[in-house]
């Protein structure tokens, strides 16, 4: 059965006549290869794509309002040039695939500042040591990655590790800040103290 007819049943099953009023489709499971082409559906939000056999992205035929993409249980070996237009995503499933380029794949990801959930686990990139901490630094609206939450120790992790220059110039600041503080609670004298007592002093001699 071609991606057509697949989507057709889907329609029809769903009672949709129009396809201006498609805002989900769910595709999983029907041994799609390849991924169809969407433009028809210029209001689709929410997309199901996992438990097939997708080896890549031919065109980005999916429309901008995408906001949940589902693509877990694929065969993918590459993203690039196939999301990066899709800025409303805000649930991107990609676990269990054969992406193997970490960089490029999160570079593809950069646009997405609603992005809040993540999957790639069981990816060949995710045995890098450095894997997590590289999709915190560089997707910072992801909240969820790979069904653990992202905390704030993490961040500041991941901060440290790829913004060293940066890092070291705000832990500067915040310990001249700190050093400052410390100095005037514990009661020693603040700049130009010390020439008002000497003028106060010369006065009362007078």
């Amino acid at each position: 059965m071609d991606d057509l007819c697949e989507i057709n049943t889907f329609l029809h099953k769903s009672g949709i006549k129009r396809l201006t009023d498609v805002t989900q489709l769910n595709l999983a499971k029907k041994g799609l290869v390849r991924i169809p082409d969407f433009s028809r559906f210029p209001v689709l939000q929410y997309l199901w794509l996992n438990n097939n056999k997708i080896t890549k992205f031919s065109c980005p035929t999916t429309k901008c309002c995408l906001t949940e993409l589902y693509l877990q249980n694929n065969q993918i070996t590459s993203i690039s040039g196939a999301l990066g237009h899709l800025t409303n995503l805000q649930v991107l499933l990609l676990h269990n695939n054969r992406l193997r380029a970490l960089e490029e794949t999160v570079a593809e990801l950069r646009r997405m500042q609603r992005l809040h959930t993540a999957s790639f686990f069981l990816n060949p990139f995710t045995q890098d040591s450095r894997y997590r901490h590289s999709v915190v630094h560089r997707l910072p609206s992801v909240r969820i990655l790979d069904r653990r939450e992202v905390k704030q120790d993490e961040r500041n992790a991941a901060f440290q590790m790829f913004s060293p220059d940066r890092s070291r110039v705000l832990r500067s600041v915040a310990f001249g800040r700190r050093a400052e503080g410390g100095l005037m609670a514990g009661g020693h004298p603040s700049p130009g103290h010390g020439a008002l007592s000497r003028r106060a002093e010369n006065s009362t001699a007078v």
